[in-house]
């Protein structure tokens, strides 16, 4: 496994539910195995990386070079862009998922997908922390892909990211918001949408928002 790993709030999930809970993790030599069970999240991770070239000018390239990896949502547009620049476009990867004891869906706690990538970004992807105990009405839902509770473990996540990224010398920290409520809620710990045409785009549609904080 990597170092990527110390970001989950494992002890606390445990001390949650108790030592069997059920954790299947994944790194970098698994990259492979991630790209086809969360295919999605692949392409969204080099898509953001592909969005930071582009808007920031780190290389002269064509915005639309990569087109129909986009209209397809290939997991392997990280493939493509570290072909035609030459770089490493993932460069450590986690996932990880955690279910209370048994294995199944009902029992979900923790889903996260973090990855160090070009140029020295932390880039969490997803995350979500569930009380499977605790279901909330769909009329009591601020959120609306908020279908649980969750388990107060966000700021906890936060700082061990931060903490990661100073130790792997990253410029920033960053992030993609679902949609504009999760703007607010990241807003809180130091997070700013991405000034962009991206960021400024996602924000009028309110889905798919890139937000960054400085290490």
């Amino acid at each position: 496994m990597n170092g990527l790993k110390e970001t989950l709030p494992k002890k606390q999930l445990i001390d949650r539910f108790g030592s069997d809970v059920i954790f299947e993790e994944s790194g970098k030599s698994d990259l492979t195995t991630i790209a086809k069970k969360t295919p999605q999240a692949i392409h969204g991770v080099a898509a953001s990386v592909w969005n930071r070239i582009v808007n920031r000018g780190w290389h002269p390239v064509n915005p639309r070079q990569f087109a129909p990896y986009f209209e397809t949502k290939s997991p392997d547009l990280y493939l493509a862009i570290s072909e035609l620049l030459g770089v490493e476009v993932i460069r450590d990867i986690y996932y990880v998922k955690g279910w209370k004891a048994p294995k199944r869906n009902a029992n979900l706690v923790v889903e996260m997908l973090v990855a160090w990538v070009y140029r020295s970004d932390l880039l969490l992807w997803d995350i979500t922390f569930i009380n499977p105990e605790r279901p909330i009405p769909k009329m009591a839902r601020k959120f609306p892909l908020q279908t649980h509770e969750g388990l107060g473990l966000l700021p906890i996540l936060l700082e061990n990211l931060q903490r990661k990224a100073k130790e792997l010398s990253c410029e920033q920290v960053t992030l993609v918001a679902a949609g504009r409520d999760q703007v607010n809620l990241f807003g809180r710990y130091g997070f700013a949408v991405e000034d962009s045409d991206m960021g400024r785009f996602a924000m009028k549609v309110g889905k798919g928002i890139p937000m960054e904080r400085d290490v």
